[in-house]
């Protein structure tokens, strides 16, 4: 007999994250996420056969992630998490115990193998300025003395160092900028890096690739690419004379492309340019994976279909594109290549992230782990139906409705709201947002869209939004709810609307544009744009190059219209957001108090952007209950 999933089953979910091949293809190493009685998350590396699917724990550190495999198959790197510092460790992949190769710096990201397997490359903040007392913080460009997740860091930056595996004191590479994705050349002698934070040849919020000589690294740091627009993850092809970079050659809004860097002369040329699809190269919120190059000398990455994340290959002399199916609507990440096999994580609408095998040559692909059903016994997810709605100006909005087997005639529904702007709802099993589950249980409808801004129909649709945030796809949530009330689906006297970082922006638009909604609960909100970009640690990307800068902050800020807004409206906010900084949503709830409006301001103490991902349990299931709570509340 089964059940649907509570808010009790936060605790007891395992998740996987992370997995790497072994350079012969037998194992894969990977991070497992569980919740103590305390609810503070433990994560441990394990070690999965391929081929008998024996599994042994490699760590038992309070919070092990990011592995990397040497060369030799015998040692695995790994960040560990100690009293707030996380730090580089190695361990035997035949068990041991685990040494620490990095002190007193702070690592941000995971560690790369040199090929010889002697070095580790990775990335630490460190701050050059570090003076007690602090020195007075100087700003003369754009500011970047905040990051979310990691609050205000000030003068500090992260770095590239390399140490050396067997120990020893660790070498830094860079000097300026934010850096990261460092990645060895094929004969070890060179590394590239991403880099942002600088401003290139007058052009703002710059992204670029940089090179370091390792026979004279702190003389040799060159950015010889034209791009000004790319990141990492970085690859480099196999012969060395180039690096694949994630973005677009020049700063703007628009879908993140395969790009090669030619390393002789510096030249960027984007791989396959008519793809028209978003590639992913992985991070929280964000599924995906770093490019990597097969036994078979193609490219495989991941990118964005529909709400779907899907592994491409494309062969680079040919420009041939293939799909490598990792499951009817999966969701995948964390790709690992080695040969002809290749291990993802995988997300469907049956579980929240399993990892599963791709065979690349024969195109197929088996579940590795089931840490659902050893968890959860006996639980399934409801499963949503795919929807689409034609809009009345000829737009297609592709989404999702869940609806529990039984539910007749009109039923009370939830509209929530992706962020991004540019991301998806993707129809999976969704441990983030159980509200979905627990509602649709008690006889709700839940609705999720994916309106003009998101990723996955091309860029036209990616850009649509631009400069035009809520008056261009106000329609595309109205148009299919009313679509839903005439069609008898949707009880149009028992809306609710919730969002959380643009959707949070667009609840608030949405309750300032009509009061069909009865409840309201916007998250992780921006109301106004002026503010947001002073405070924002994005604020002069989303202020410049989304918004469109100050001619349209005004007409497309909610605060603006605020005095229209009559709906209920729960705001819930981390205090150290800085993406969406709290004081948006101290705004918006002292504008709704002077109008007389029923709301509430709940803060998350210490809660980043991302809290509701990687937050403490108690707030994770805090914020999933409150949802609840006020839109059955408020809509009879």
């Amino acid at each position: 007999m089964t059940r649907t999933p509570t808010l009790d089953d936060l605790a007891a979910i395992a998740e996987p994250s992370s997995p790497v091949l072994t350079p012969d293809g037998t194992r894969v190493v990977y991070a497992l996420t569980r919740r103590d009685a305390s609810g503070a998350p433990r994560s441990e590396l394990r070690s999965l056969s391929i081929d008998d699917r024996a599994e042994t724990s490699l760590t038992s550190g309070a919070i092990d992630t990011a592995p990397a495999v040497a060369p030799d198959g015998e040692t695995v790197a790994f960040v560990r998490e100690h009293e707030g510092t996380p730090s580089i460790h190695r361990i035997p992949l035949a068990g041991g115990d685990a040494v620490p190769l990095t002190r007193g710096l702070r690592v941000v990201g995971g560690p790369s193998f040199s090929p010889d397997g002697a070095h580790l490359a990775f990335t630490a903040l460190v701050d050059d300025l570090e003076a007690t007392p602090p020195a007075p913080l100087v700003v003369t460009g754009d500011p970047g003395h905040r990051v979310d997740g990691m609050g205000w860091i000030g003068t500090a930056r992260t770095h590239v160092f390399v140490v050396p595996v067997a120990g020893g004191p660790s070498e830094r590479l860079t000097t300026e900028g934010q850096c990261g994705s460092p990645a060895w050349s094929p004969d070890g002698a060179t590394i590239a890096f991403a880099q942002s934070g600088v401003e290139v040849d007058g052009t703002r919020f710059a992204r670029r690739v940089g090179l370091v000589d390792l026979t004279r690294p702190r003389e040799s740091v060159r950015f010889p690419f034209t791009a000004t627009g790319v990141g990492g993850p970085l690859t480099w092809t196999t012969d060395g004379a180039s690096v694949i970079a994630i973005g677009d050659l020049e700063v703007g809004v628009g879908l993140n492309r395969l790009v090669r860097l030619d390393a002789a002369d510096g030249a960027a040329t984007v791989i396959a340019g008519d793809l028209d699809r978003n590639v992913m190269g992985g991070g929280p919120g964000y599924p995906g994976g770093s490019p990597a190059f097969g036994s078979d000398g193609r490219l495989y990455c991941c990118v964005r279909e529909g709400g779907q994340t899907v592994v491409l290959s494309l062969d680079l002399a040919t420009g041939d594109v293939r799909q490598h199916p990792a499951g009817d609507d999966a969701v995948v990440g964390g790709l690992s290549i080695a040969g002809a096999r290749a291990v993802v994580r995988v997300s469907d609408a049956s579980a929240p992230g399993e990892l599963a095998l791709l065979d690349l040559e024969q195109g197929s692909h088996e579940r590795l782990t089931d840490h659902l059903g050893t968890s959860l016994p006996g639980v399934a997810f409801l499963t949503p139906s795919a929807v689409r709605f034609a809009i009345s100006d000829g737009t297609e909005v592709h989404g999702w409705l869940l609806r529990a087997p039984g539910v007749d005639g009109p039923a009370p529904t939830l509209l929530d709201i992706h962020g991004g702007p540019h991301n998806a709802w993707t129809g999976t099993a969704d441990t983030v947002h159980l509200y979905h589950q627990l509602l649709a249980a008690q006889g709700w409808n839940v609705l999720t869209l994916n309106p003009r801004g998101s990723d996955g129909y091309g860029e036209a649709f990616y850009t649509a939004a631009v400069g035009g945030w809520g008056e261009v796809d106000e329609p595309d949530f109205l148009e299919p709810l009313d679509r839903l009330v005439a069609d008898g689906v949707a009880d149009p006297d028992r809306l609710a609307v919730t969002g959380y970082s643009y959707g949070g922006f667009m609840t608030c638009w949405l309750t300032s544009r009509t009061d069909r909604f009865r409840a309201a609960v916007p998250g992780g909100l921006v109301c106004d744009h002026r503010t947001v970009n002073a405070s924002s640690d994005m604020g002069g990307v989303l202020h410049d190059l989304e918004v469109g800068g100050a001619e349209n902050a005004v007409r497309l800020s909610p605060s603006t219209y605020v005095d229209a807004v009559t709906t209920p409206s729960l705001i819930l906010h981390g205090q150290d957001d800085q993406r969406c900084p709290l004081g948006q949503a101290e705004l918006w709830y002292a504008r709704l108090r002077e109008r007389g409006v029923e709301t509430e301001l709940v803060v998350y103490p210490g809660g980043s952007h991302l809290f509701i991902l990687n937050g403490p349990l108690a707030h994770r299931r805090d914020y999933n209950q409150r949802v609840v709570d006020w839109v059955v509340a408020h809509t009879g």
